[in-house]
């Protein structure tokens, strides 16, 4: 193992000492098969929900309305528009 991965290792194992109580957390973090949750838990809880998962057609969407803007500024910059990909 190099320096990084000893690093990345340790965060990993110090996440998993720290407990936080079951009381102190929002009803979906929580477990009740103790009484407390590890920090890498809670941490993966968050990811898991911060995780945004678009359709096709929302991703489509924005990508339209960035390609819109894009050409408006050329507009009114007076400039012909460059066709994207």
């Amino acid at each position: 193992m190099n320096g990084y991965e000893l690093l990345a290792q340790l965060k990993k194992d110090v996440k998993e000492c720290f407990t936080v109580p079951n009381d102190w957390l929002p009803e979906e973090f929580r477990d009740y098969r103790s009484d407390s949750v590890s920090l890498a838990d809670v941490e993966r809880k968050c990811d898991a929900r911060d995780r945004c998962t678009l359709s096709e057609f929302e991703e489509n969407a924005i990508e339209r309305a960035k390609r819109v803007q894009i050409y408006r500024e050329q507009i009114e910059r007076g400039l012909e528009i460059e066709y994207l990909p």
